[in-house]
């Protein structure tokens, strides 16, 4: 049987919301890959707020990065976006 690499499913951390001069800011983690100068935010009805790069290069650049098809070395997260065939 051949032994497939574990790979992460998610990364879960706690950050700090900043509040200043009625904005609220939370502190995305170096850990956590997000490129770009916008975000899209989405709260479900559950209270659930998602994040995602509002550029479309960006979120071509997130595709590219965790494309569920790319082999993870060691079954840890790319450090870069790995690169494709370039024909």
């Amino acid at each position: 049987m051949m032994e497939v690499p574990m790979r992460p499913v998610s990364l879960n951390m706690k950050s700090k919301i900043i509040r200043k001069d009625g904005v609220r800011m939370v502190v995305i983690p170096e850990e956590f890959f997000l490129v770009g100068e916008e975000v899209d935010l989405l709260q479900d009805r559950d209270g659930v707020i998602s994040i995602s790069p509002g550029e479309e290069w960006a979120r071509e650049e997130l595709w590219a990065r965790f494309n569920p098809f790319v082999e993870w070395q060691n079954g840890t997260w790319p450090k870069e976006t790995p690169k494709g065939d370039e024909d």
